[in-house]
C-alpha cells in the first residue's frame, strides 16, 4: 500500500481512501488522473458507469466511470475499488466523483447505468438532478431472454419485434398504443407480461423508452457500451486477475495516456483536417472550431432538409435536444435565409477542441483554497496536547504529507470455498481468467438458441474470441507434415501444433496466445518487451553486446499490415526478454536450433507445478507455431547468454529442471558414455550446455 501510494503520489493523482473502523485495513479507494479532471470539467454532461470483476487478487468490484469528448471519443475518469457494491459505497465513491468538479454547479445532467438498484439510488443521492437512464442493450437481451423462456418458439420473432417498437416509439402516444398492442398479443403468457411491465416499464420506462429519453441531452449514450469497453481494453492491460493494486493501477494508468494520447490527436484532426463535404460556405463558421464528428451528424441531419423543410411537428427537433446540434427544420431556415449555419446554435460540448486548460478556483478570492484557518487551528490543537497527542496528530499528518508512509494495510485476499476447483482449459493457467461471467440472457441463449434475428450473442462472440485463443488443432496430414520440421527426439511429446496468423506478427501471436491473451494481442506482447528492456537497460545492453537499439527497433512497427523480416522474433534475442518479462520458462524447438530460455532474473519458487512453460515451434523456414506438450517432456540446452548473464538466484530455475535437461542429453546421445539407461540421479544442469 506504501508503494502505491508513492506510485499515485508521483504521478499527481487525486486520490481518496477509507479505512474500516477500528482497523487499518482498507476499504474503498478512489483515483483519478490529472487530465482526466480536466477532462471531467471540459465534457461533464454525460457520464457511463458500470462496476466489473476479475481484476484483482483480493475480488474487490470495480467501478470504471467513463465520459464522452466533443470528437465523441471515450475518457476515464476515474476507477474506484469498492469493498462490495452496497449503496453506502456506491454513494462514498458518487461523492469523492462530485468533489472532481471545480464548479459546483456543473454537474453531470445524463447518468448512464445498468440496473444495479444500489447503484441508481447512489446517482439519486449524490446527483439528484441528474437523469438517470438505463443501458437500452441489456435491456432488450434481459427481454428477449424471458420471451424465450415463456413464449412460444414461432411467435417470439414478432413479439421482440413488438417490444423494439415500444422502446423506440417517439411520443407517449405511440407508446401507449404498442403497449396496448404489445399486451393483446401476449394476452396468453400474463406471465411474461407482469415481468415487462413489473420489472421495466412501471418503474423505468422514462429511463429508457425514447419517448423520454429524447428529452435530455444524452450525446446518443443510451447503453453502457462505452464504459463495457474500456472494462475490455482494461483487462487486456492486465493480463490476469491475480495482480495487487500496484499492479491494477499500472495497467490503468498506461491505458489512460494511451487514451489521452488518442483524445489530443483527435482534437488536432478536428481543428486542422477539413472534410470535403464540408468545405461549403454553410458550414464555414464551423470549421476550426466544431468537431468533426458533430459537422457529420449535421451533414446527416441537412440531408432531411428536402423533406422536413422549416416545419418542427415534422422534424421532431431530436437532435437539438440529444446532441445540441441544429436539427433538419433549423438548417432549413438557415438555409431559406441563405446564410452558413452560426457557430453559437451548436452547444458548447462540440466547440471544445483542447484538454491543455488550468482548471480555474470556484471563488474569485480563492478563500475555498486558504488553508491558514485550518493550518492555525492545527498549530493550536498540536501545543495544547501532551506528548501522547502529539504524537498521535503527527503521524496522522505525516500520513498526509508523506502518502507512501501509510500504515493502511491491503485487503484480505479472498479464497473461493464454493465448489470443487475448475482444470484450465487448453493452455490458460487457473486463476488468470479477467473475462466475465455469462450473463443472464447468454445462460438463456445457450439453452433455448440464439436470439431471433438478432446479431450473435456476447456468448458466441465469446466462443469465437476463445477460438482465436485457441485454434483448432492442424488436420492429421497436415500434423504429421509439421511434426517432420522439429527434432526426432521431441516428435513424441508433441501433443497439439496449433497456427496463428502468418503476417511477421506470428511469433508474438504465439506468445499472446500461449500466455491467454489471444492472438490479436501480439501488439501488447511487443509493447511489454520492450518496456522490459527500458527498464532494464545495462543488464540487456550487456547481454546484446550493444545492439540494444536493434533489438529494441525490431519491436518498433509502423503499421498493422505484414512486417518485414526485420520485425520477426528473433531468437535467441527476443527469448531472453519474453521469459524474463513474463517470469515463464520459454522453450523454442526447430530442426536447426531448440532453447530452453529460464528467467534472467529471479529466483525459482522450488515448486515447479505452478511453473508456466510455453513451447513455440520455428516452421517451414519462416513462421512460428504455439505447440502443445505432453506432460514431461525433455527440455532442451539452455541458451548461451542466460548462463553468462543471469543474476546468481536465477540459477535456482536451472536447477529445479536438471532431470529433463539431462533427459534431452541422454536422448541425443551425449551421456551415453556414462550410462545405457536415462539417468536418475541429477547432474549439473550448467554442464548440458555443450555435448
Amino acid at each position: 500500500m506504501q508503494h502505491l501510494f508513492k506510485l499515485i503520489e508521483d504521478a499527481k493523482y487525486v486520490c481518496w481512501n477509507r479505512k474500516r473502523e477500528d482497523s487499518d485495513v482498507m476499504r474503498d479507494i478512489f483515483w483519478a488522473h490529472p487530465d482526466s479532471v480536466k477532462l471531467l470539467n471540459l465534457f461533464p454532461i454525460v457520464l457511463i458507469m458500470d462496476s466489473t470483476y476479475k481484476t484483482n487478487k483480493y475480488r474487490m468490484p470495480l467501478l470504471e466511470i467513463v465520459g464522452m469528448t466533443s470528437t465523441e471519443k471515450t475518457f476515464v475518469v476515474g476507477f474506484a475499488y469498492l469493498e462490495c457494491e452496497r449503496e453506502e459505497n456506491f454513494c462514498w465513491a458518487l461523492e469523492r466523483l462530485k468533489d472532481l468538479f471545480v464548479t459546483q454547479n456543473k454537474f453531470p445532467q445524463v447518468i448512464v447505468t445498468d440496473r444495479d438498484l444500489a447503484l441508481m439510488n447512489a446517482v439519486g443521492i449524490v446527483f439528484p438532478h441528474a437523469v438517470n437512464l438505463l443501458c437500452r442493450f441489456h435491456i432488450e437481451k434481459n427481454v428477449g431472454a424471458k420471451c424465450k423462456q415463456y413464449v412460444l418458439k414461432d411467435r417470439q420473432e414478432s413479439i421482440l419485434n413488438m417490444w423494439k417498437d415500444i422502446m423506440y416509439c417517439s411520443n407517449e402516444k405511440e407508446y401507449m398504443m404498442r403497449l396496448h398492442m404489445f399486451e393483446q398479443s401476449c394476452v396468453d403468457t400474463k406471465v411474461f407480461v407482469d415481468y415487462v411491465k413489473e420489472t421495466w416499464l412501471t418503474p423505468h420506462k422514462e429511463r429508457f423508452v425514447e419517448a423520454w429519453t429524447n428529452k435530455v441531452m444524452h450525446l446518443g449514450n443510451t447503453t453502457t457500451n462505452r464504459v463495457e469497453s474500456a472494462h475490455w481494453k482494461l483487462k487486456l492491460m492486465l493480463e490476469n486477475s491475480m495482480g495487487d493494486l500496484c499492479k491494477c493501477w499500472e495497467a490503468m494508468n498506461n491505458m489512460i495516456r494511451l487514451q489521452h494520447k488518442r483524445i489530443r490527436a483527435s482534437f488536432q484532426k478536428s481543428f486542422y483536417d477539413e472534410e470535403h463535404e464540408h468545405r461549403n460556405p454553410f458550414y464555414q463558421r464551423l470549421n476550426t472550431f466544431v468537431s468533426t464528428e458533430a459537422q457529420r451528424r449535421i451533414a446527416e441531419e441537412y440531408d432531411k432538409v428536402e423533406w422536413v423543410g422549416t416545419d418542427k411537428s415534422i422534424c421532431g427537433c431530436s437532435l437539438r435536444r440529444t446532441y445540441g446540434l441544429p436539427c433538419a427544420c433549423e438548417l432549413g431556415q438557415y438555409k431559406l435565409m441563405g446564410e452558413p449555419i452560426p457557430l453559437d446554435s451548436v452547444h458548447i460540448q462540440w466547440r471544445k477542441l483542447s484538454m491543455e486548460c488550468e482548471l480555474t478556483q470556484d471563488t474569485e478570492d480563492g478563500s475555498e483554497l486558504d488553508m491558514s484557518t485550518e493550518m492555525n487551528a492545527l498549530w493550536k490543537r498540536f501545543r495544547s496536547l501532551d506528548v501522547i497527542g502529539k504524537r498521535v496528530l503527527k503521524s496522522k499528518v505525516r500520513e498526509l504529507a508523506f502518502p507512501s508512509t501509510s500504515s493502511i494495510c491491503p485487503p484480505p485476499e479472498k479464497v473461493k470455498t464454493k465448489g470443487r476447483v475448475k482444470k484450465s482449459k487448453g493452455m490458460k493457467p487457473d486463476g488468470y481468467d479477467v473475462y466475465r461471467d455469462p450473463s443472464y440472457f447468454e445462460h438463456v441463449n445457450a439453452t433455448y438458441g440464439e436470439d431471433i434475428g438478432s446479431q450473435p450473442s456476447q456468448s458466441k462472440k465469446r466462443q469465437a474470441s476463445q477460438s482465436k485463443k485457441h485454434p483448432s488443432q492442424s488436420s492429421h496430414s497436415s500434423k504429421n507434415l509439421l511434426l517432420t520440421q522439429f527434432p526426432d527426439i521431441i516428435q513424441p511429446y508433441i501433443d497439439g501444433i496449433f497456427d496463428v496468423a502468418a503476417d511477421g506478427n506470428c511469433g508474438f501471436r504465439a506468445i499472446a496466445l500461449l500466455l491467454g491473451f489471444g492472438e490479436e494481442c501480439w501488439s501488447l506482447v511487443r509493447k511489454r518487451l520492450d518496456q522490459e528492456i527500458v527498464s532494464h537497460v545495462t543488464p540487456y545492453d550487456r547481454l546484446f553486446t550493444g545492439r540494444i537499439i536493434e533489438v529494441r527497433d525490431s519491436l518498433m512497427i509502423s503499421g498493422i499490415g505484414v512486417q518485414p523480416m526485420d520485425k520477426w522474433l528473433s531468437i535467441p534475442d527476443m527469448g531472453y526478454v519474453i521469459a524474463t518479462s513474463y517470469n515463464i520458462i520459454l522453450i523454442t524447438f526447430g530442426l536447426t536450433f531448440s532453447m530452453t530460455f529460464f528467467p534472467m532474473r529471479g529466483s525459482h519458487s522450488g515448486s515447479t507445478k505452478n511453473d508456466r512453460i510455453c513451447c513455440i515451434g520455428f516452421v517451414n523456414g519462416n513462421h512460428w507455431v504455439p505447440l502443445k506438450m505432453k506432460d514431461g517432456f525433455p527440455m532442451p540446452d539452455i541458451a548461451p547468454g542466460w548462463k553468462q548473464y543471469r543474476t546468481n538466484e536465477a540459477t535456482s530455475w536451472a536447477i529445479s529442471y536438471t532431470g529433463r535437461l539431462q533427459h534431452w542429453g541422454y536422448l541425443l546421445g551425449r551421456l551415453s558414455r556414462v550410462t545405457q539407461n536415462p539417468p536418475t540421479e541429477p547432474v549439473d544442469a550448467m554442464s548440458l550446455d555443450e555435448p
